[in-house]
């Protein structure tokens, strides 16, 4: 049982997919806390960013507890019609993508993001179950790990950046619990939203499964 973990970020970039595809499980951090600038209320499209806007001045708790302003369905239709009205693929998937996204209900920051993931892997045909677990009690990571154990995992699919609070102490504990620690061999193409890939490629899954060839 392969299993990746993230945050439910707005729209990801490819990085993300890569692992939801190339996971069992796909569990979604919604307890984490919130970094005020952070991807989970914004990404960038087109090199500048798009930005949800928040209820008040939320910063350090669950990201399933801020709340989103009325009308952010219009704020992000509006930017994503505004970046790529002109891009090659927009007249064929722009206004089924802006449609969706109009139709997705809600305020509860973590429920947004998340439903516009499942507007997107109902676009690319991703079938990887996504999960929500028990807020977990540990921090950093054994909180990774704990999660890990809740779900069954064998294995864990981690971004790279992971590396510098993994180390050597960190993979000593993955070979204590029987967890084979894999790192996401995912090549980038672009830091942009899905979106991007939606409207410039012919093939935006063709992008996402990209990998570092075995001699780079």
């Amino acid at each position: 049982m392969r299993v990746a973990i993230h945050q439910p970020d707005l729209l990801p970039w490819s990085g993300f997919w890569f692992k939801m595809i190339n996971s069992d499980r796909f569990v979604l951090a919604v307890h984490d806390q919130l970094q005020k600038h952070w991807v989970q209320r914004r990404v960038k499209m087109r090199d500048s960013w798009v930005t949800l806007p928040l209820v008040g001045k939320p910063h350090l708790v669950p990201i399933n507890t801020v709340e989103v302003k009325p009308g952010w369905q219009d704020h992000l239709a509006n930017s994503i019609r505004g970046r790529y009205v002109g891009a090659k693929h927009w007249k064929t998937r722009g206004p089924d993508l802006i449609e969706r996204i109009s139709a997705v209900e809600g305020s509860n920051l973590a429920d947004i993001n998340i439903a516009l993931m499942e507007v997107v892997r109902d676009l690319l045909g991703i079938t990887t179950e996504l999960v929500v677990t028990e807020p977990p009690h540990e921090a950093g990571l054994e909180r990774v790990l704990e999660v890990l154990q809740q779900v069954g995992a064998t294995s864990y699919l981690s971004g790279t950046g992971a590396r510098d609070y993994i180390r050597d102490e960190g993979q000593a504990r993955f070979d204590e619990l029987g967890i084979d620690l894999v790192w996401s061999d995912h090549e980038k193409t672009t830091g942009d939203s899905i979106v991007t890939l939606f409207m410039d490629y012919d093939d935006p899954m063709e992008i996402i499964q990209r990998r570092h060839s075995a001699d780079a």
